[in-house]
């Protein structure tokens, strides 16, 4: 009788693997249990078929009920993908007790999604158990079982199917253990030392938080870009605003990075990690006016990595990282989206711009010429567009908001010096425009040369007549000079130009006082 139980649990899984292409995930130590998978159309079929006897329906109850809680636990829902459960018993001996109200289909409680049946394959039932096991995943009836070989023919196919299975299986962890191992973490740490020596180093001789300093030490500065200084793509990649900016990052780069190498070997994860920097740095070129710096664009380019991966292994992408990495993802991109000062032009760009840099590579043992030379041709293009596109919007002789973004910053830290020096250089190249005064006006204000800023305020407006902010900095000074009039006068300008300017009004109305 067990060589029989044993033929029919062998030829089950057979059946299954071969014939209607499950995957076989797991073969217990003891080989009585054999797990297997499929996924299409939006539901994803296990089953588990174990050679088991139990005396009492409780026992079996209690086994399904384990089994359940496992797989939901192993197997959180991914998607919209409808997930059915199937637990296959062989034996033929069947519980002594009522037992055929565990054949009834049911769904899990922690989840809908998830809905469970069970089968008995005893001498009796083994086909009826069978085909209902067909059915109930939309399958054509089969007369595996209808008449069985003798005895000898059955202990000598069931020795064969064994050793077919276990060679399967061992292959499947083999190409398993060889798709995450291929490399070796090295640039990963090399990455990181380089990153924190560039951030200690730029803190010794001045500030990672200063604006100035970032922008001499390379930061993304889009005038000075415009001017040459495309190095600055690259150089941005390494420069890290503050500490926790730094710890945030490199533990990023760690985790995800570790990964990417392992998968893709250190060749090309530098590869994917520089074109993916570069990548979502040209597009916060195009799209971000402000100073940026960071590794954030070619760490979201090793999300784009994985992505990439579980595009050619789906089955083992959700089996390992899936959803956690939908989950990490998705909230970083909610905080890009919802959270000021956050470059998402670099993070879309970098996440993009890693794909592509993935699919030029491609992944160890795995070649797609056409494919590769096409994404190679999407990249320059796309790379292309983007300078083209931020040179016409971000050129700072046409375009005063990349200026401003950088005035504003300075201002804001309370770097007067370094604002003046920086408007200082701008009209050293020939510029003219009311905005570079006003906002070196704002730093002589500042710092209570009243006189400059009064001059550069007038300047302004004689550059710009309808610049209603300049108008009313001038009565500010003029008030601060105790000569109300004149404050009045121009006070009076600015709401002309802006009417419903709530802050212009209520300083008109407490200089009339």
């Amino acid at each position: 009788m067990y060589i029989t139980e044993r033929y029919t649990l062998l030829r089950t899984v057979e059946y299954l693997v071969n014939q209607e292409q499950f995957n076989l995930i797991q073969i217990m130590p003891n080989q009585k249990e054999y797990l297997l998978e499929k996924t299409e159309k939006g539901s994803t079929h296990i089953v588990t078929i174990s050679h088991q006897t139990f005396d009492w329906a409780k026992q079996l109850e209690r086994d399904i009920q384990g089994k359940s809680e496992s797989f939901f636990r192993q197997n959180p829902p991914r998607g919209r993908n409808k997930y059915y459960l199937h637990f296959v018993y062989i034996s033929d001996l069947l519980p002594v007790d009522h037992w055929e109200h565990l054949l009834e289909d049911r769904k899990l409680k922690k989840n809908k999604r998830f809905s469970s049946s069970v089968y008995l394959f005893s001498e009796e039932y083994k086909q009826q158990e069978f085909n209902r096991l067909l059915s109930r995943m939309g399958r054509d009836p089969s007369t595996l079982f209808d008449k069985l070989p003798t005895i000898e023919e059955q202990e000598s196919y069931t020795h064969y199917i064994e050793q077919q299975l276990y060679s399967t299986y061992k292959q499947q962890q083999r190409e398993i253990k060889e798709t995450f191992h291929y490399g070796k973490p090295k640039w990963i740490f090399i990455l990181i030392a380089l990153n924190l020596f560039i951030f200690m180093y730029m803190e010794s001789v001045g500030s990672s938080t200063n604006t100035k300093d970032l922008i001499d030490f390379g930061a993304k500065y889009n005038p000075a870009i415009v001017e040459g200084e495309w190095w600055r793509i690259f150089t941005s990649m390494f420069l890290h605003i503050g500490a926790m900016h730094l710890f945030m990052n490199m533990m990023a780069l760690y985790f995800l990075g570790e990964a990417v190498e392992r998968i893709f070997g250190s060749k090309r994860f530098l590869f994917i990690y520089l074109f993916a920097g570069l990548f979502g740095g040209v597009a916060s070129f195009a799209t971000n006016d402000a100073i940026a710096a960071g590794a954030s664009g070619a760490i979201f380019g090793l999300f784009g990595a994985l992505l990439f991966f579980g595009v050619h292994y789906k089955r083992l992408f959700f089996q390992t990282m899936g959803s956690s990495l939908f989950i990490v993802l998705g909230i970083n991109l909610v905080f890009g989206f919802t959270i000021p000062q956050i470059d998402n032009g670099a993070h879309l760009g970098g996440l993009i711009g890693g794909f592509i840099a993935s699919q030029i590579v491609h992944l160890p043992y795995k070649k797609a010429i056409v494919k590769q030379f096409a994404a190679t041709l999407i990249y320059v293009v796309i790379i292309a567009g983007l300078v083209v596109y931020g040179v016409n919007r971000a050129d700072s002789l046409d375009n005063p908001h990349t200026f401003s973004a950088t005035a504003q910053e300075l201002i804001s830290e309370g770097s007067y010096d370094e604002t003046i020096e920086l408007v200082n250089d701008e009209l050293e190249r020939g510029r003219e425009e009311a905005y570079l005064y006003f906002y070196r006006g704002i730093a002589y204000f500042e710092k209570s040369e009243i006189d400059l800023a009064e001059d550069d305020f007038h300047t302004a407006v004689e550059i710009d007549r309808d610049f209603a902010e300049a108008f009313f900095n001038l009565a500010v000074v003029h008030l601060r000079l105790m000569e109300a009039e004149e404050a009045l006068k121009y006070a009076e300008k600015a709401i002309e130009l802006q009417p419903d300017n709530k802050e212009f009004e209520e300083f008109y109305q407490k200089l009339k006082q």
